[in-house]
């Protein structure tokens, strides 16, 4: 099994807009580009990075767990993010 999207729980990314902020949720896929909230209309789609895998990990650091999700982009970039804060869509 692998983890083929992310999904954020609650609110999500506010962006800034004329009368006040506007509420995105962030969604990861794989294979698809990465839209962290900072992609515009002006730039090159062909050279914006892509979600190659995401990972689940769990461990312990000085008896506090951890769970989180690792996205891995193509352009050799990891995105660390708390497992609570996300849903992940598994497949085979």
């Amino acid at each position: 099994m692998k983890i083929v999207s992310l999904q954020s729980v609650g609110l999500g990314a506010a962006q800034s807009i004329l009368n006040g902020y506007k509420y995105n949720q962030m969604k990861f896929l794989v294979g698809e580009i990465i839209n962290d909230g900072s992609v515009t209309i002006f730039d090159d789609i062909s050279s914006l990075p892509k979600i190659t895998e995401i990972n689940y990990q769990q461990g312990d650091f000085d008896s506090y767990g951890f769970e989180i999700y690792t996205v891995h982009t193509s352009d050799g970039h990891i995105r660390v993010l708390p497992a609570d804060k996300y849903i992940a869509e598994w497949s085979e």
